[in-house]
């Protein structure tokens, strides 16, 4: 069976990035991915100009005169552009984000002096040429690369465009998901139902992981255990989608036909991984280079195997750069036995006492118990060469987006 970190190689391996493009507005570029690099047609800041409010001076000025008395000759304010030439002798109050008239250099800030009778006196303090000054291109400098082909967008990234004066940036097109789920036992939420049957929940956590402005999402409902009928969802799917996410069927049942429809009608990469939960996770690759991804049928093995492993497809889809899930290392409030060679992500909430934190587990870990990832704000991993974890154990804590 295929281990963690060997999943994620052999699924970036098998994935295409998809080469159609369009341009956008930026004001809708947020969680798409870029399609061309950025470069900076100016500077930022564009002259030198204040980073907070107070008194200019030019240094060797200041630093010569024993008084340190001043009387302030005019008031530069932001946005001003027919700035005028002062002395080098002058002293002039100037406002947060505006232009530095020339001669000047070095920037104080307001609360270092004291003010009478128009007449500022400068308090001790340490004096250093340049400093509370921006200087010109000190963020961004012109023909700099500000962003790398593939690049995923978020609200910061947004926010530099638009500083750089882009209205419109080259993306690459949404990509279409489908998703399916299979079993007899499924219902849609809402109908009624007997004791024998129970309503689907992993369209709509899938649905819900998909909910991104890069993403189209094909929901094909759900598909009764009929070799027939999953085979030409699937190949419907295929020739709408760019990938297809099937949840249940997975498993070796007489009726779980998903990874032999896969095996007929396009190339099954691996079946069965070293996870818990998630062990009947697959993936495959249909024809035009279309991966599948065969996701348990119990709902919390659903949700951290697409959280894992859908996710890196989703990227790759879209993108060259590396992708890697965010963990950092939190110390175990528990301590519990584990089998050797398997991974096991465990469904975990941090705490803080006396200022460290810890991680709990839930306590059942069940891969049908939807509660556990209610309950928790991320997944604990457990390493497949630990057999005991300790209480105080430093553990890999993988956290759920907001």
């Amino acid at each position: 069976m295929y281990k963690f970190n060997q999943i994620e190689k052999l699924i970036q391996n098998n994935i295409s990035l998809i080469k159609q493009t369009e341009i956008i507005k930026i004001k809708d570029a947020k969680d798409r991915y870029l399609a061309e690099s950025i470069y900076s047609k100016i500077d930022i800041p564009p002259n030198n100009n204040a980073a907070v409010d107070g008194y200019l001076f030019n240094y060797k000025s200041l630093i010569s005169d024993p008084l340190k008395k001043y009387q302030v000759v005019s008031e530069v304010h932001a946005g001003e552009e027919n700035i005028k030439v002062y002395s080098s002798k002058s002293v002039v109050k100037i406002s947060t984000g505006a232009y530095l008239p020339k001669n000047f250099d070095t920037l104080i800030m307001e609360e270092d002096f004291n003010v009478k009778d128009k007449i500022i006196s400068l308090k001790k303090i340490a004096i250093k040429k340049w400093m509370n000054i921006r200087k010109k291109g000190e963020d961004i400098k012109k023909k700099q690369k500000v962003f790398s082909s593939g690049h995923f967008l978020r609200p910061q990234d947004i926010g530099m465009l638009s500083s750089l004066g882009y209205k419109e940036v080259k993306v690459v097109r949404k990509i279409k998901v489908g998703i399916l789920s299979n079993g007899n036992e499924l219902l849609e939420p809402g109908k009624k139902k007997s004791t024998k049957k129970i309503y689907d929940s992993n369209r709509y956590i899938l649905n819900s992981f998909l909910d991104k402005k890069s993403i189209t999402v094909i929901d094909y409902g759900i598909v009764k255990d009929d070799f027939h009928k999953i085979e030409e969802k699937i190949k419907v799917l295929k020739n709408k989608c760019d990938t297809i996410l099937i949840s249940g069927g997975a498993s070796a049942g007489s009726k779980d036909y998903v990874v032999k429809i896969i095996k007929k009608i396009g190339v099954l990469k691996f079946w069965k991984v070293s996870i818990k939960p998630g062990r009947p996770f697959g993936f495959g690759i249909l024809k035009g280079r279309k991966p599948i991804l065969i996701l348990p049928g119990n709902p919390v093995a659903c949700f951290v195997i697409f959280f894992l492993f859908g996710k890196i497809v989703l990227n790759y889809l879209q993108s060259e750069t590396i992708f890697k899930l965010n963990y950092f290392l939190v110390k175990s409030n528990f301590s519990m036995k584990k089998k050797l060679g398997r991974e096991e992500f465990l469904r975990g909430r941090l705490v803080i006492r006396n200022g460290i934190m810890y991680v709990d587990k839930y306590r059942k870990q069940g891969a049908g118990i939807l509660n556990s990832l209610v309950w928790s704000n991320g997944l604990i991993r457990l390493k497949s060469n630990e057999t005991f974890i300790k209480k105080n154990s430093m553990l890999e804590f993988y956290p759920f987006d907001r």
